[in-house]
């Protein structure tokens, strides 16, 4: 067999490999559309290839025509073309009062003291805000997919984080000053220091780990939720955050907006509260400060943007972290440190550039709180701006957190052999977006066929 001839059928096995694999991780992912699709793409790569390998006299161009296009698709898919995204910009250093943050909002009770005092000073968000109180709590009786039992166990989750806020902080072991700082410390004791800190946050249960400087932007000015007195400046000047990941489970996504979506944010949540927590005491062990940030009115950094900054991916369309390594289900969780330690560097995996182009979130949006345009500049930041009042509203009127932006994502596909494929070409190549884009659209449609589509009066 001429060599010319080996090449033709190594590619045409390859190609049809591929296909083959997309149907049984589809199958797998109980996709019955994309499975359909690929096995009809796949059959008929493999009797096209047959049918031109076995015939005596081919046209003379057609089987080098055939073996040479999957390779020039594949060059094009992987190489590094197309104008990317400018950078995200340089935080102007303003910085968000947490009494300002919309869960923050929902929670100042008509008549009490927080309540006078907020909109007395932004009486313009008073309305809205107490449109959204009349609704339905998020769990609670009303929302359109209550569950007495299943509801009462996901608000039993959240109560159980809400009683870890005491544990955040804590008394540190011994003053800094026992140790070196980071200028005299030399690189392999950081390194090593980075590494041991690493390595504690995945064996405690998290997916991935990154370290950031924590810039002063990103932490909040004042508490507007937490253990800490509302209304107080933060005083967090930590100068390191360690970021974590935690991936949230597939099935459990592809159910929102129904209750299980909760469930697992919930589940994730308690986890992260679990992993932030216990690291925190054991840097304050080493005689360092260290502060956990934890769901539940706990937060005092802005974490999407922290976690950019360690290195964890790209903030998507829909305000969440897109991880570069897990995807768009993932839930965050920090500790900031006085501990030094090397930091990471941010990445750039194509996840802005596919989601200017791709805007499934936004057209899936049942209360259209996704904008669908281009990215807006605040406060230094290029990201697109989500309508949070609209957004908890639905919220609360469905009883649950939604996820539907979440579920409709491409980068929610479990980690499979084809999707990471697809995933390498989206960070590389603007061809590659285009072509996953088509292939979302066609493997599983663009829009979801969703039971919950109406929308709050």
């Amino acid at each position: 067999m001429s060599p010319a001839a080996v090449i033709y059928w190594l590619v045409g096995a390859a190609v049809t490999v591929f296909w083959a694999l997309f149907t049984i991780t589809s199958l797998r992912e109980h996709r019955p559309r994309a499975a359909w699709w690929s096995s009809l793409a796949g059959l008929a790569v493999a009797g096209a290839w047959l049918a031109a390998g076995v015939r005596a006299q081919p046209a003379a161009w057609l089987r080098p025509a055939m073996a040479a296009l999957p390779l020039l698709l594949a060059a094009l898919c992987f190489l590094p073309l197309g104008r990317r995204q400018g950078s995200m910009g340089t935080p102007s250093g303003e910085r968000v009062d947490e009494r300002d943050v919309i869960f923050s909002r929902e929670e100042y009770r008509t008549g009490s003291k927080k309540y006078v005092r907020y909109y007395a000073r932004r009486p313009e968000l008073q309305r809205t805000d107490d449109r959204i109180r009349a609704l339905p709590e998020l769990l609670a009786p009303g929302g359109k997919y209550y569950e007495p039992a299943r509801s009462r166990y996901t608000r039993a989750i959240f109560e159980v984080i809400e009683g870890l806020l005491e544990k955040v902080d804590g008394p540190v072991a011994a003053p800094p000053s026992a140790g070196k700082g980071e200028d005299e410390a030399g690189p392999a004791a950081l390194a090593a220091a980075t590494a041991d800190i690493k390595a504690l946050a995945l064996h405690l249960g998290a997916a991935e780990v990154g370290i950031a400087r924590l810039d002063p932007a990103f932490v909040y000015s004042h508490v507007g939720r937490g253990p800490e007195p509302w209304g107080s400046p933060i005083r967090n000047e930590h100068h390191f955050a360690v970021v974590f990941s935690l991936p949230m489970d597939y099935a459990h996504v592809e159910a929102a907006p129904r209750l299980a979506i909760t469930e697992e944010s919930a589940r994730e949540y308690l986890q992260g509260a679990v992993v932030s927590i216990t690291l925190a005491a054991h840097i304050r062990g080493l005689g360092w400060p260290a502060r956990a940030h934890i769901a539940g009115s706990n937060y005092q950094i802005m974490l999407p943007p922290v976690a950019v900054d360690a290195g964890l991916g790209e903030l998507g369309r829909f305000g969440y972290l897109i991880s570069r390594r897990l995807g768009a289900r993932v839930r965050l969780g920090a500790v900031t440190t006085d501990l030094p330690l090397v930091p990471d560097v941010p990445v750039r995996c194509g996840v802005q550039e596919f989601c200017e182009i791709c805007r499934r979130c936004a057209e899936n949006c049942p209360s259209g709180s996704i904008p669908g345009g281009p990215r807006s500049v605040i406060r230094g930041i290029a990201k697109w701006p989500l309508e949070v009042e609209s957004c908890l509203a639905y919220w609360r009127w469905l009883g649950t957190d939604c996820g539907i932006c979440m579920r409709v994502c491409p980068f929610s596909h479990p980690r499979a052999l084809v999707h990471d494929l697809v995933r390498a070409g989206i960070a590389r190549s603007a061809f590659a977006r285009r072509i996953a884009l088509l292939g979302e659209d066609l493997f599983y449609g663009r829009r979801l066929t969703r039971e919950s589509a109406s929308r709050p009066a």
